[in-house]
Parts: structure tokens; C-alpha cells; sequence
């Protein structure tokens, strides 16, 4: 049922790779047809769903208890094992944030077909807390080295992020019962539905193979890491702060998804290694259909202890 839940999803994800690569499309109307994804479709898809769901604030915090407990973690490991990864910061950035960045447009669009309206509610309360805090540690680890204006950039950023923004504006319209006009949901509604189809398609596009040269060991931490031990380390935590199991059936989920393309953006602005960064992307996005319906066998299966310890 996993399988046939993800493989329409990893299926658009190839038929854009497939179209990138004729005559009938361009680089720049990929990144326009991103662009609009990100800017807008995305968006209104957040504030539509987050909007009509009735949260607590207590949720917020046990996304943030459970999350800051697997980066806090996962961050002294990486940092004590730094020089067995790699020898530069620029790489070893790239593979920091390679192991604790996820492609949103995977993320929802698996979310959606395992777990319908209510997963995407979940979804949306944690990117709120997700996407601020790896954004903040990405540029720490690799601003390591020094460069006080790269934290202009990060702030900016997070303060910026249209999907950020949406979620608040999503959580504030229902938190305080805000009337919108009929007219105002038709056109949300109608805007968040090329969101995750469109997103597919991108995340196609932007597949790129470049020469691995001496990167095999860094890719395989990364591969490692993204795949495999941080999402166990999300595990633990929400065994430990007793999450709610659908709650954390979704988080576990979004952990355990591929580096986003915006993670090849940053390394590129602020030094990272770009070519590490373009094959960490490109190689978990590949290996993710594998190792993700395992974790949410997991996450069925043994999140539930949740409810009796």
C-alpha cells in the first residue's frame, strides 16, 4: 500500500526529469515554473490548509522539543566524527546540510497521498519549526569559519521564506477566526491545487550528475545520515517526549525525505562545496524512494508506543 501510495509521486518526479532533458522545455522556464511554485502555489496550498485547522501552541512546542532534541544531537555527533568526513568546510557543510535539510514538495506531496487534508495540516505546523531552525544551522556550518555578514543573508531568509510566512499567515487567519470571503478561498484553493504537481515536476528537473571525483566517502556520510540516522534519531525523540502518534507518523516523514535544491542555493552564496552539494541532492533524491516507505513502516508500526509508555 506504501509503494503504491509514493511510486505516482516518484513517477512525476521522472517524468520531469525525462522532460527537462528534450527540446520542449528550457532551463529558464524551470526556473520560472519553480519560482511560481515556491512563490505562490506552495504558499496559498499552506495558508488554505493551516487556515481551517483548529492547532494548539502546545503542538508547536513538542515539534520543537522533539526536532531540537535529534539536531542538538545529531549536530555534537557530526561536529566530534567532522574530521573523518571531510578535511574543508565547504564540504563538510555540504554534507551537514545534506543530512538535515528536506524537499518540501516530496515532503507534502507524500504527506497528502499517505495521510490526506489532516497530514498536511501536521505537515504545515512542523514546517514552521523546521525549516527556520536548519536554515540557521546550515549557515552556521559553514559561516564556521568566519563571515559575520553571511547572518544578514540567513536572517533574511528565514524572515522571507514565503513558505514561513504562509504557514504564520495560515495559523493566524484560524487562530483568530478571521472571516475571508467566499471568493477569497475559491481563489486560494484553486492556486494550491498545481502546487504539488508542479513541485514534482521541478524536483525532476533539477536532477543533475556531476563528476564525483574524490566525493565518494562525503556522499555516503550524507547518504547515511539523511536516510538512515537522523530520521532514528527523530524516532527516539518522540518515543522520548511521548508524541502524538499521527504527529509523529508526519514529522518522521519529513525527516527522513532528500536535500532540497535551495540547500545547492545557500552552499553556492555563501562558499559551500557546490558540486558535493549538487550530488549529495541528486543521489538521495534517487535512493529516497528506497529508504522512504521503510521509515513510514516504521513509523506505523512502532509510533504508537507513544500512546503506552
Amino acid at each position: 500500500m506504501i509503494l503504491e501510495a509514493l511510486t505516482p509521486i516518484f513517477a512525476i518526479i521522472l517524468l520531469g526529469f525525462l522532460i527537462s532533458r528534450t527540446s520542449i522545455s528550457s532551463q529558464e522556464v524551470w526556473q520560472g515554473l519553480e519560482r511560481l511554485t515556491y512563490y505562490l502555489f506552495f504558499p496559498a496550498l499552506l495558508v488554505g490548509r493551516l487556515s481551517q485547522t483548529n492547532f494548539e501552541v502546545n503542538e508547536l512546542l513538542e515539534i520543537g522539543y522533539v526536532l531540537g532534541f535529534a539536531l542538538f544531537v545529531f549536530t555534537i555527533l557530526f561536529t566530534g566524527l567532522r574530521k573523518f568526513i571531510a578535511r574543508d568546510q565547504g564540504s563538510l557543510s555540504s554534507v551537514y546540510q545534506g543530512s538535515i535539510r528536506f524537499n518540501t514538495y516530496i515532503g507534502l506531496a507524500c504527506v497528502e497521498a499517505l495521510y490526506g487534508d489532516n497530514g498536511l495540516s501536521l505537515a504545515a505546523l512542523c514546517l514552521v519549526v523546521y525549516i527556520p531552525l536548519v536554515n540557521v544551522l546550515s549557515v552556521i556550518s559553514i559561516s564556521a569559519s568566519g563571515g559575520g555578514n553571511r547572518w544578514v543573508v540567513v536572517t533574511g531568509s528565514v524572515l522571507t521564506n514565503p513558505l514561513v510566512l504562509a504557514c504564520l499567515i495560515g495559523m493566524g487567519l484560524s487562530f483568530y477566526n478571521v472571516e475571508v470571503p467566499d471568493l477569497g478561498w475559491e481563489i486560494i484553493e484553486v492556486l494550491s491545487r498545481p502546487a504539488l504537481p508542479l513541485g514534482l515536476l521541478a524536483v525532476g528537473a533539477g536532477i543533475h550528475f556531476v563528476a564525483f571525483g574524490d566525493q565518494t566517502w562525503q556522499l555516503v556520510v550524507a547518504l547515511f545520515c539523511k536516510l538512515l540516522a537522523f530520521p532514528a534519531l527523530v524516532v527516539v525523540a518522540t518515543l522520548l517526549f511521548k508524541m502524538a502518534p499521527g504527529l509523529s507518523a508526519v514529522l518522521l516523514l519529513l525527516t527522513c525525505l532528500p536535500a532540497p535544491p535551495s540547500a545547492y542555493i545557500l552552499a553556492r552564496q555563501l562558499g559551500g562545496n557546490v558540486s558535493l552539494m549538487a550530488n549529495i541532492i541528486t543521489l538521495q533524491t534517487l535512493f529516497a524512494f528506497f529508504t522512504i516507505p521503510l521509515w513510514i513502516d516504521i513509523g506505523d508500526r512502532f509510533l504508537w508506543l507513544n500512546l503506552i509508555l
